[in-house]
């Protein structure tokens, strides 16, 4: 008989109702739950299925009625109204020995860099900041905390991700990884090609990891295995198909679409949109400077954009030694936000945009003149700045660059463009000059004295530092601040503008022959002196230094020979069509010339070679052919017709007649080419580099 006062009335437990709350699985997954007993997740996986009460709420320490209470919140809202800004840095530290989340305040005295296992939140917003001190575990802001391992695909709810990544549907992370002997390839061919010009990651570090995930890669943390993705897409960008097919035994182009799918993936299961972890930041960003290589520059400089609000999610904008953070930690997250900084500028240069003003909060120190060997996440000694060269001489070069580049836009008052005082009226050329020779001498006292021609890291910077300062120059002088007005360029000015464009494309021929170097290619290959080739065109007929016409047109020839190579198709872009008649017209203007003062011309670039056969009422007889004769070798190595590549653009020879012939150039119409050529590289994977 049953027991009234027990079960009087009460129906027996149903086993399908609903719970109140998720089971243990789910929660710890951070996945929906359906709330069965079991629930449909775990009895997917086969595993026990553990429903337990939450903890109740924390009780507070002293109960408070709330009229005090009330006042005490409407003191806290006065004094953050009446209390000006402290100049001063001030620092607020929670719980730094317990796994309990840490809260720093901002130099400004209202925001907060919250920290747990990893993981950081930076909050400057007044109202957040001002209950801050309420949360009773501040660490309930990082709503992502990373699994420790396993992965997991069984969403229940659309991941924000997905709105810029997409995954085949039941693909794992774990099927799509190299095999280890593979995967090692590609950490070492990093490690060669890549680190050396990005520096984001603590080599030693990573490569424990790397190897401990190499064991078991059913355990690697989400958070890692993007990363690990990542450097497997950005290795095999740095690779020709050649070297790809020779070391992992496939195509390139198969290898790295399993790679890209494994690396989407991964951003997914690690929550990529509200992630607050560092790594997956890092990740990020090798992705986007993969992405260059197969997607338009506008999809590259949005992605940037995204990259650069989770790095302000995390706080990386602001510096971590005014937050308690690790000397490690700071330095890394140093050298991430310099990474950064450059991907968004030189994406925005592509895409034909100004590039993103940075966070006004922004007072992230450059990073330490250090190599990797100098740092350890165990350190608490901060390490000491060394004289001369390093393994970040590259990424300090290019930092030192944009910091001068910045303070002087600042100073002249162009916040619009960096490089629009060069261009300001309002600027004299003298004063112009003073800064472009204070930025050269600069970078020769803290770079290129140190620079060992025979280590290609330094033969890289070198060639990045001098063609950057000769197209700031070129920058100054350019030909189009001349557009409206009616003074005329004098001959002394002509001079230095075609030596500093000279000086461009002979830098950009060197780094693309030299073999030493050829390892950074992926980096190299994105950057094209399309300003000084024009200016260089247009004014060859002009130049009356026979040796200067012929250095010309053997650099010319050579660049844009391998450019074309590069794209390994056939191309009809306004930009091609231009410059391609804009060759014709200046070769057949050059050959007139020689000719009129009784001058040989040097012999007939290959490339200009197959345009003029291919030229619609010009011969190759009719003017390589002279040229030819001239020579007493026969340097025409190329036939007519072996650039197919190019034919297609003699059908629009006539099209570009005014823009060609007029004087002073039309530079408007040829930025406008330039922003159409860029725009127009949509995800196409000929476009890498050996492809």
């Amino acid at each position: 008989m049953t027991d009234p006062g027990v079960h009087g009335g009460q129906p027996a437990p149903d086993s399908t109702s609903a719970k109140p709350f998720s089971c243990v699985v789910c929660h710890k997954r951070k996945v929906k739950c359906d709330r069965k007993e079991p629930c449909a997740n775990c009895e997917k996986a086969q595993i026990d299925c553990i429903y337990c009460p939450p903890p109740p709420p924390r009780r507070r320490k002293r109960e408070r009625d709330e009229a005090s209470a009330s006042q005490e919140r409407e003191k806290s809202l006065r004094r953050i109204s009446d209390e000006p800004s402290s100049d001063h840095p001030v620092h607020h530290t929670i719980a730094a020995k317990t796994q309990r989340a840490e809260l720093g305040r901002e130099k400004s005295g209202t925001g907060r860099l919250i920290i747990k296992e990893g993981n950081s939140v930076y909050l400057d917003d007044t109202l957040w900041t001002s209950v801050s001190h309420e949360l009773p575990n501040a660490a309930d802001v990082l709503d992502n905390e990373s699994d420790s391992g396993g992965d997991d695909n069984s969403h229940d709810e659309m991941d924000e991700a997905s709105m810029l990544l997409s995954h085949t549907p039941g693909e794992k992370p774990t099927e799509l990884h190299p095999n280890p002997l593979h995967i090692f390839k590609l950490w070492q061919t990093f490690l060669e090609n890549v680190n050396p010009l990005t520096k984001i990651v603590h080599a030693p570090t990573v490569q424990q990891q790397i190897l401990e995930a190499m064991g078991d890669l059913h355990q690697i943390g989400r958070e890692f295995e993007a990363l690990m993705f990542s450097i497997y897409c950005v290795a095999l960008i740095s690779l020709s198909a050649d070297e790809v097919s020779k070391s992992f035994g496939e195509s390139k182009k198969k290898l790295l679409s399993r790679c890209r799918r494994g690396a989407q993936l991964a951003f997914t299961n690690a929550h990529l949109l509200r992630t607050s972890n560092v790594v997956v930041l890092q990740a990020f960003l090798l992705f986007i400077l993969s992405m260059r290589a197969f997607s338009d520059p506008h999809t590259t400089w949005s992605l940037s954009g995204v990259a650069l609000r989770i790095a302000q999610r995390i706080g990386i904008h602001r510096d971590g030694s005014g937050y308690g953070l690790s000397i490690f930690d700071t330095e890394m997250r140093r050298r991430i936000w310099l990474q950064l900084t450059i991907i968004d500028y030189t994406s925005a240069q592509f895409a034909g945009v100004s590039p993103s003003p940075m966070p006004q909060t922004a007072d992230t120190k450059p990073p330490m003149n250090a190599n990797d060997s100098d740092l350890d996440p165990r350190m608490t000694e901060p390490a000491c700045g060394k004289e001369g060269p390093t393994e970040m001489i590259f990424s300090l070069a290019r930092s030192e660059f944009g910091r001068w580049l910045r303070r002087w836009s600042k100073d002249a008052g162009t916040s619009h463009s960096v490089w629009a005082f060069l261009s300001s009226s309002t600027i004299t050329m003298e004063e112009k000059d003073v800064t472009v020779d204070e930025l050269e001498r600069c970078m020769e006292e803290k770079f290129l004295r140190y620079c060992d021609q025979s280590i290609p890291l330094h033969l890289a910077t070198t060639m990045m530092v001098r063609s950057a300062v000769h197209f700031t120059r070129l920058m100054a002088h350019h030909p189009r601040q001349y557009r409206d007005s009616s003074a005329r360029i004098s001959q002394a000015e002509k001079d230095l503008i075609f030596e500093n464009c000279l000086k461009m494309a002979e830098y950009a021929n060197h780094t693309q022959n030299n073999s030493s170097i050829h390892k950074f290619s992926w980096h190299t290959m994105n950057h094209m002196p399309w300003d000084a080739m024009i200016h260089m065109l247009s004014e060859i007929p002009h130049r009356t230094d026979p040796v200067e016409k012929s250095r010309a047109w053997q650099i010319i020839g050579g660049i844009y020979s391998r450019h074309l190579g590069q794209m390994r198709k056939k191309v009809k872009m306004p930009l091609h069509t231009a410059i391609q008649n804009l060759m014709v017209k200046a070769w057949k203007a050059y050959v007139d010339g020689c000719h009129l003062h009784r001058q040989a011309p040097t012999a007939c670039p290959p490339i200009v070679v197959s345009l003029l056969d291919d030229a619609k009422g010009i011969g190759a007889s009719q003017i390589a052919g002279e040229g030819s004769k001239m020579s007493e070798h026969g340097e025409f190595s190329e036939q007519p017709g072996q650039h197919d590549v190019t034919a297609p653009f003699v059908t629009e020879l006539d099209n570009f007649e005014s823009l060609l012939n007029s004087s002073p150039m039309d530079w408007n119409e040829w930025d406008n080419l330039l922003n159409q050529f860029q725009a127009s590289l949509v995800d196409d994977i000929a476009l890498m580099p050996g492809s």
